[in-house]
């Protein structure tokens, strides 16, 4: 009954993640979209986006980048100040993304019971490689995130 009841989940949730559009992240995808950003990456920039989970606080962060530094980072129209170690750039979330893969490799990191995995799903700009949309879906529990990128302007 058991493996049954798994078969069906991961079965409707391949037909979720496939009608969604969004493509499974690889550590391969996530290198090519690094590389095309390093390429392609303005000095400056703004970039809005949503984040929601369920276990993290939603918010809309709005950052201004200049010089590959954050300048500005506002949180629900607030202005915050970072903690060290805390980069809302879009570098910063593509290493958050290579974070988030290594988290994969070991579901019980995030909280999956023995059995169940974690999926991870992005996709990028194809022309200069910075992040468009990224979801975490943690089989078996209620642990997911996902970030939406409302705005880029250079």
């Amino acid at each position: 009954m058991l493996v049954r009841r798994k078969l069906l989940l991961a079965a409707l949730f391949a037909l979720t993640v496939g009608c969604s559009g969004l493509p499974t992240l690889t550590p391969g995808i996530l290198s090519q979209a690094e590389e095309k950003w390093s390429a392609h990456k303005p000095a400056v920039y703004r970039l809005v986006f949503d984040m929601s989970g369920d276990r993290v606080e939603t918010g809309r962060f709005e950052v201004e980048v200049r010089g590959g530094q954050m300048v500005s980072l506002r949180r629900n129209g607030l202005v915050i100040r970072p903690n060290a170690g805390q980069d809302y750039s879009m570098d910063g979330l593509l290493r958050m993304l290579d974070q988030e893969l290594s988290l994969a490799e070991k579901p019980a990191m995030v909280g999956a019971p023995a059995g169940y995995s974690v999926y991870v799903n992005a996709k990028f700009d194809e022309t200069n490689g910075r992040l468009i949309r990224y979801r975490r879906i943690v089989g078996g529990t209620s642990n997911s995130i996902e970030v939406n990128v409302l705005e880029y302007v250079q």
